[in-house]
């Protein structure tokens, strides 16, 4: 009995696994900051990003952090709004951040969000 419990739980946690592989295997988002501009007193923060991935991509958004002191954190963010982008396809914007100062450091994307892929 302790046998077949055993199999059933490493069975029903390969069949999980097995269920999103899809969809994770097919979504490849890359980005890229390109420029860090500073006007008094926001920065403003060019970007791309690409989708390498199987499926088209709705609702995305990153978030976009600023460098202030130098010191590698990123203290101040802001999201981008939603943009949508299909396979093969790069997209650019620019975000403004309010800092205040000229920032010491650079930018980076601190964090990714999407709407759920239809595969």
């Amino acid at each position: 009995m302790r046998k077949l419990s055993r199999l059933a739980i490493v069975l029903a946690a390969l069949l999980a696994s097995l269920g999103g592989c899809h969809l994770y295997q097919a979504i490849n988002l890359t980005w890229d900051i390109i420029r860090v501009t500073y006007a008094n007193p926001v920065t403003s923060v060019t970007y791309t990003a690409t989708n390498l991935g199987k499926v088209d991509l709705t609702g995305v958004n990153l978030e976009v952090g600023v460098d202030v002191d130098g010191n590698g954190t990123y203290p101040l963010s802001v999201w981008t709004p939603d943009f949508s982008i299909s396979t093969g396809e790069t997209v650019s914007g620019t975000v403004a951040i309010r800092t205040g100062v000229l920032p010491l450091g650079g930018a980076t994307v601190l964090s990714v969000d999407m709407d759920n892929p239809k595969d």
